[in-house]
């Protein structure tokens, strides 16, 4: 693993793109095989990366398989995680809402209409490097809601 000075905080840019695609794969796995008990299982893989990311489900099947085997290889970047990990907080909340609708209610669309956001958000963030709880963050670190981003600058997006 590739070591940087300890400049500023750091993340993983290609464990960011693995559990992006692990959101992607599994909700559209859920969609279109209409098998809603896959939603609650990304619902506490996203709670548990967003309040514990060194367990993450994402991370760990990432060291373990991906990254021992060769197959990836980490890139750390500076950046601050806190962003990152609202952000899947916030796919948490929208997974766990689509659980609670499939599971409680007769509204199966509006419960795959949340399932579908969470994968079009991370979709987006995958394909195009454009974090949308990321920027949410930001403007709520900006009015005082969470606390500002720690590395100095302005958000600017970093794409792919």
């Amino acid at each position: 693993m590739t070591t940087l000075p300890a400049s500023g905080p750091r993340i993983d840019r290609t464990l960011n793109k693995f559990s992006q695609a692990c959101v992607v794969l599994l909700s559209a796995v859920a969609f279109l095989t209409n098998q809603a008990i896959i939603v609650p299982i990304l619902a506490v893989c996203l709670a548990i990366s967003a309040v514990a990311p060194t367990v993450s489900p994402f991370r760990l099947l990432y060291r373990a398989v991906f990254v021992l085997l060769g197959i990836l290889k980490p890139r750390p970047v500076e950046d601050d995680p806190a962003p990152h990990h609202f952000a899947q907080g916030v796919g948490a909340v929208f997974t766990l809402a689509s659980t609670l609708v499939l599971f409680l209610t007769p509204l199966k669309a509006l419960g795959w209409g949340l399932d579908l956001i969470v994968f079009v958000l991370a979709g987006i963030n995958f394909s195009v490097g454009f974090c949308a709880g990321c920027f949410v963050y930001y403007h709520l670190g900006r009015i005082g809601v969470v606390p500002r981003v720690r590395y100095a600058g302005d958000f600017h997006w970093r794409g792919v």
